[in-house]
């Protein structure tokens, strides 16, 4: 059996023991879809997970937002946080604690990878509010869990990906290319296929899965691929943790069809490059 219809066979499978996702996951979603659903409600929902509930409030006491009064309840934690911020963070932690209990810590460097998916998550965001301040809060979610699919296959298939990640690196052929060569497709096509396995709604999906093929996105979803993508050149270029990729891509075209000027690209990684620590912090938090 070819390898790409080996992967997602293994993912598609209901047999499979791939990570699941505790169940205020999936309880978040359903609160998040309702129109009527207040700030408060998130706030008595997430309270009765005191773990999420402590870093949701050790964060919005962190130096990234900086107040001088303390917060001491998740209903004022998603004032300062943000309502969707509040919801991504959620799912992500619940992720990033999924992941941890599986280990691919042999073929990739997860802290690296964590912080780079952090860091994509907030230049997302910043990106968004730049020229689609709609898509701002929503898109913090799609930079945070885009590389999952690195993930899948260091757990599921080490040996195979071990290789790709190597051949990577001496070639300096970008990942997801090597990927493709290699495996017949590439992580962003896992992820896509992990969060329709988690039934995750397309806003999370497709940008996730068309991350590096954003010409073939669905329109509705385009610029949130794109947006992800440029996060992910962005984040690299700080040097914000590692994502295993050894090869910086030109996203020229990318930024352009986004409204951005070389200076603009030059003023968020500035921004960027100056989070970096508070990003770690950030990190340190809710890993």
């Amino acid at each position: 059996m070819e390898i790409d219809k080996k992967i997602a066979d293994i993912i598609r499978d209901r047999r499979t023991q791939l990570p699941t996702l505790p169940v205020i996951v999936a309880n978040i979603l359903k609160v998040a879809r309702d129109e009527r659903t207040s700030a408060k409600d998130v706030a008595d929902f997430i309270s009765k997970d005191q773990a999420i509930s402590n870093k949701l409030l050790r964060l919005a006491n962190s130096s990234y937002y900086g107040l001088a009064k303390e917060v001491d309840s998740i209903t004022r934690a998603i004032t300062i946080i943000g309502f969707d911020e509040v919801i991504s963070l959620t799912i992500g932690m619940s992720v990033f604690s999924t992941f941890r209990q599986k280990g691919a810590e042999q073929i990739l460097d997860m802290k690296d990878l964590w912080l780079h998916s952090i860091g994509c998550a907030l230049s997302a965001k910043e990106i968004a509010k730049k020229r689609y301040p709609s898509l701002a809060e929503q898109i913090f979610l799609n930079g945070l869990l885009h590389d999952t699919g690195k993930v899948i296959l260091a757990i599921y298939f080490p040996e195979e990906y071990g290789t790709v990640l190597e051949d990577a690196k001496k070639t300096k052929i970008p990942l997801y290319q090597k990927e493709r060569e290699k495996l017949g497709l590439d992580h962003a096509v896992v992820a896509g296929h992990l969060m329709e396995r988690w039934n995750f709604p397309d806003t999370l999906l497709l940008p996730a899965r068309f991350h590096h093929n954003f010409a073939a996105c669905p329109p509705d979803y385009q610029h949130h691929a794109m947006i992800v993508r440029l996060a992910n050149f962005l984040c690299q270029k700080a040097g914000i943790g590692h994502s295993g990729d050894p090869v910086m891509e030109n996203v020229r075209i990318i930024s352009q069809k986004l409204g951005f000027t070389h200076r603009d690209m030059e003023t968020i990684l500035k921004e960027l490059e100056e989070q970096r620590e508070s990003i770690e912090d950030f990190l340190g938090i809710i890993s």
